[in-house]
């Protein structure tokens, strides 16, 4: 249905065509209005639970690489290569559902999701214990046992992620925070102190699954959880239609992700792929990562902003794109202009072949924030359909340019993933724009402080890089002189922009109403 046949102006869109929305209980209060406050402190709770569990579990395996040898890492690696396959399935989707339903508190609904979680969840762990046996011959694992009790972590994930979609819902993300840090820390005490008296690849097993339980117990007691194996058709219908649709996306996603890397290892070899991972790496820790945090939190924003008005997710998308391209667009444009200083200073002598790869990989990844900033919503208004009307066509033609372009080399591969992430990206934005009755000029305006910022970045650094010598001085320099560009542009022709990023931060440390009524701090 186009934006234009929509029957009222304050509705987003239609709900699915089976969508069936419980009706609250008469002591539910009306979800919170989503302001500055809420989603800044959103995301940076989000960030800060992802950064500390990375740099907890970082810590671990230092640790851990002292008291294990490699055999031991290799066996539970096998594991988890077969999790992480059969994870992706785990879900369904109906997490997402919840999150988009945006109903309050525990109900039969809610109930529903978790019964199918449970079931799907049990059958995967079953699959793997029976498996196991021959999972151990293929890749010549001794101790089968082990590999039976790990898959104990697919019935442990199905008891905790629909109380964690609970907690998204109801944009619980600083309980969500310390419950993700709890889990590692757990993991890495259990983990080292069992790794200490010898206990081998034990000791990796019973640190993620006592990490697991932990996180079981810590997201139930935070959402008042009391598991109930009840099961309504009518729910389980409406759920699993929404989930269908963002497990596909889930697939599409993975394939559009790893796609290069298959391709590269398969028609250039290991040693060129080994080159593309180190040119993709420092784009994905600068940008990506960001992203991802960004990712977590973004479509909880926008199902709540949905659920009070269209004018509500107009304004919080809009805020979104101006933000995430702020930082993506000069930052992805930095990279590519530094690149050739990056690769020497960071990588180290030998690694020279990875700059031009890397540099088209920054701006492909920078292309990619307006999608990460518009994806979100098409889940958000019940429309995941649409996207993948979108992502499955952009997916084929993707893997298909890569296997054109690969005869051709590294930079090749990367400078085609690079025009087909801008083009990529103008498609949704589009698409996006008529979904939510925006004018695509509304879109780029919100954009332009990032095409500005962009723009400084470029021009303060390369001036440096065409004049100096390849070097760590001329690495720093350059980043400085993009840093400065970008601010001067930024001020000269973006004031606006800037005085909202301050008001933004100073909305996120007041206390709203609502806060100040209920005690939250």
């Amino acid at each position: 249905m186009s934006a234009g046949t929509r029957d009222t102006p304050s509705s987003p869109g239609p709900l699915p065509p089976d969508a069936v929305v419980a009706e609250p209980g008469d002591d539910a209060a009306p979800p919170p209005r989503v302001d500055a406050r809420t989603a800044g402190s959103s995301f940076l709770w989000s960030a800060a639970s992802f950064g500390s569990s990375k740099l907890l579990v970082f810590v671990t395996t230092l640790v851990m690489a002292r008291l294990l040898v490699p055999e031991d890492f290799g066996v539970v690696a096998v594991g988890l290569a077969i999790v992480s396959f059969l994870e992706v399935a785990l879900d369904l989707g109906v997490g997402s559902a919840l999150v988009y339903e945006q109903e309050r508190g525990i109900t039969r609904r809610v109930q529903t999701a978790f019964t199918l979680n449970v079931a799907i969840a049990a059958a995967c762990t079953l699959v793997g214990v029976l498996t196991a046996p021959l999972v151990a011959r293929v890749f010549d694992v001794q101790d089968t046992t082990l590999l039976q009790v790990l898959f104990l972590y697919f019935l442990l994930r199905g008891l905790v992620q629909v109380p964690d979609a609970v907690l998204r819902r109801d944009l619980a993300f600083k309980r969500r925070a310390l419950i993700e840090v709890s889990r590692a820390v757990v993991r890495g005490g259990v983990s080292i102190a069992l790794a200490a008296t010898g206990a081998g690849p034990w000791a990796l097993v019973a640190g993620i699954l006592a990490s697991e339980a932990v996180g079981v117990v810590l997201t139930w007691v935070s959402v008042r959880f009391v598991p109930a194996l009840a099961f309504d058709r009518s729910a389980a219908r409406t759920l699993l239609g929404f989930g269908s649709a963002v497990l596909s996306l889930k697939v599409l996603g993975a394939v559009s992700e790893n796609a290069d890397y298959f391709i590269i290892g398969a028609q250039l070899g290991t040693a060129a792929l080994g080159v593309y991972t180190l040119a993709y790496r420092i784009p994905e820790i600068a940008l990506a990562n960001v992203f991802w945090i960004f990712s977590s939190v973004a479509f909880s924003i926008y199902a709540r902003a949905r659920s009070e008005d269209l004018s509500e997710l107009r304004t919080a998308v809009l805020r979104a794109m101006r933000l995430i391209t702020l930082f993506a667009f000069p930052a992805g444009a930095g990279i590519a202009v530094v690149s050739t200083s990056l690769t020497p200073a960071l990588l180290g002598p030998g690694w020279d072949a990875a700059a031009a790869p890397m540099a088209f990989i920054a701006l492909s990844m920078a292309a990619s924030s307006v999608g990460y900033a518009s994806g979100d919503v098409f889940p958000a208004v019940g429309r995941p359909g649409l996207l993948i009307k979108i992502v499955g066509p952009t997916t084929a033609v993707k893997v298909g340019g890569l296997l054109l372009a690969a005869p051709y080399g590294l930079t090749a591969m990367a400078a085609t993933a690079c025009g087909l992430s801008i083009v990529f990206a103008s498609i949704r934005l589009v698409v996006v724009d008529r979904l939510l009755r925006l004018r695509l000029t509304t879109s780029l305006a919100a954009m332009s402080p990032g095409f500005v910022a962009a723009v400084g970045a470029v021009l303060g650094a390369l001036p440096v890089v065409l004049l100096r010598p390849v070097g760590a001085v001329t690495l720093v320099a350059a980043v400085a002189a993009g840093v400065l560009g970008a601010a001067t542009l930024l001020v000269l022709f973006c004031r606006p922009a800037l005085r909202d990023l301050r008001q933004l931060l100073a909305a996120m440390r007041r206390r709203s109403p609502a806060d100040a009524a209920t005690g939250v701090r």
